[in-house]
């Protein structure tokens, strides 16, 4: 089995997830605090996600795609990614993950503060679970 890295992207926090055999793992979230508005990822970030990469023996990326203005950004930062990286990147449909971690985070009776907290990584171990559910399908 690959090695995957899934990447909730956003322009205040990056959610990391990547899996174990066929299950996915959140991983941490990542500063992206932005100096300027046309700034896309920060230098810290895509250093922590290089080196992340190189200890996890990575294959490939699997990227949260939203709508509209942010899947722009978001298609930029992949842009940025595979010229750092030079992994297959795939870009997988995103809509709704933060609240569906949400909705699963109730029902878990996982507490307030913890709902409340930065759920990014959550989001992206909920992408990578679909990824790897449809490459399982496909197969």
């Amino acid at each position: 089995m690959k090695n995957f890295l899934s990447i909730d992207y956003g322009t205040k926090r990056i959610g990391l997830a990547f899996n174990v055999a066929t299950l996915a793992e959140p991983l941490l979230v990542l500063d992206n605090q932005l100096s300027n508005q046309q700034d896309i990822v920060t230098d810290q970030a895509v250093e922590e996600i290089i080196k992340i990469c190189a200890e996890r023996k990575i294959n490939e990326i699997v990227l949260g795609l939203s709508e509209a203005q942010m899947a722009v950004k978001i298609q930029a930062f992949a842009k940025i990614l595979q010229a750092r990286l030079g992994l297959p990147l795939t870009l997988v449909d995103e809509t709704l993950s933060s609240h569906e971690v949400k909705r699963r985070m109730a029902e878990a009776s996982f507490s307030l503060k913890k709902r409340q907290g930065p759920i990014d990584h959550y989001s992206a171990a909920l992408i990578l679970e679909d990824f790897l559910e449809n490459l399982s399908i496909k197969s």
